[in-house]
Parts: C-alpha cells; structure tokens; sequence
C-alpha cells in the first residue's frame, strides 16, 4: 500500500510540473518578443513592498531607488527561472557599478530559495515572497501569474519594461542604456 501511495504521489507532482513547464514554454515563446510595458504598467510608478532577504532582514524596495532595478519574479521549480539566473548574475557582476541592481522575489520556500542561491552564487538580493508575490507579480503588470517574470525599472521608479518568459542580456542592456561588452 506504501508504494502504491507514494507512486500516486510522485505520478501528481511529475504531472504538475510538466504542465507548469509546459505552461511556462508556452508563455516564453509567446511573449519573449517583446519587453515593452502593457498600457496598465507604461511609466507606471513601481508598487512599493518590503519583503524578506535570505538572512530574514526587511527589505523595502526604495532601498534601491535611483538605481535601473531590474525586478524578476522566479522560482526554484520553474526550469525557465533556473535558465535565466545565471546570466543575471554575470550582468549583476559587470554592471553594479553602473547604476543596474537585480532583485530577485522568490515565490518559493525559505529553505528552497537559500539552497539554490547558495548553489548558484547569487550575487544580487533574493526576497522571500511565496505565494503572495503571485498578486505581487499582478501588481507589476503579470496578469497571467506566469514565471519568470522581470520588470525594469528606471532610476525615477518607473516601470520602463516588462516580460514574461526569459529576459535577455541585451534588453537589459538596451533598456537601461548600458554600453554592451
């Protein structure tokens, strides 16, 4: 009976990730031409929120007013999270001294988001938002509730971009106006 509860039980979560990967796939492919901010987000003011870093210390999002913020919503079971967070860490490295700073708001566990950041060397905040930085997300402008989810946003704390599905390099660069290497 124990095996057959826990195949029962592996069978559930094999099929819940695959139709959120698929989900996912669908959503990048659809929408990763584009950066640009919906009319609802256009120059919007960005919504203010404090939240958690990994060592549990409160942390407000004007913390970084005056910087490019780019702002991703991830998770540490979204396989097209885990593809993007490398490159932002590079860009992080390269470019915190020009005024760009990533934030990242984990909607994840505690435990989950502090293994992964230790094992990718996150260099650049991680906030723990769960599953309330889904309406948080909403609050940026992803009606969808799909990840990942990025927003730029300019040193006036306008949302200046956003994109569902992987953020590339160079609309980052692009948006923020940072030469490219």
């Amino acid at each position: 009976m124990h095996k057959k509860n826990v195949l029962i039980v592996a069978t559930i979560i094999i099929a819940t990730l695959t139709y959120i990967s698929f989900f996912n796939t669908l959503n990048t492919e659809k929408d990763t031409t584009s950066a640009e901010p919906t009319q609802q987000t256009a120059h919007k003011i960005r919504p203010e929120f404090s939240l958690p870093d990994l060592h549990g210390k409160m942390r407000n999002i004007k913390e970084w007013d005056n910087h490019y913020l780019v702002i991703n919503f991830w998770a540490t079971w979204c396989p097209p999270c885990r593809e993007e967070i490398p490159e932002f860490i590079t860009l992080q490295k390269e470019y915190q001294a020009s005024n760009l700073q990533f934030i990242g708001v984990a909607i994840d566990n505690e435990a989950a988001v502090q293994q992964f950041a230790l094992e990718m060397g996150m260099n650049y905040p991680s906030l723990i938002a769960g599953m309330p930085g889904v309406e948080l997300a909403k609050q940026y402008g992803n009606s969808m509730g799909a990840l990942p989810f990025s927003v730029i946003v300019n040193p006036e704390g306008r949302i200046v971009a956003q994109q569902i599905g992987l953020l590339e390099r160079s609309k980052i660069l692009a948006t923020a106006q940072l030469p490219k290497d």
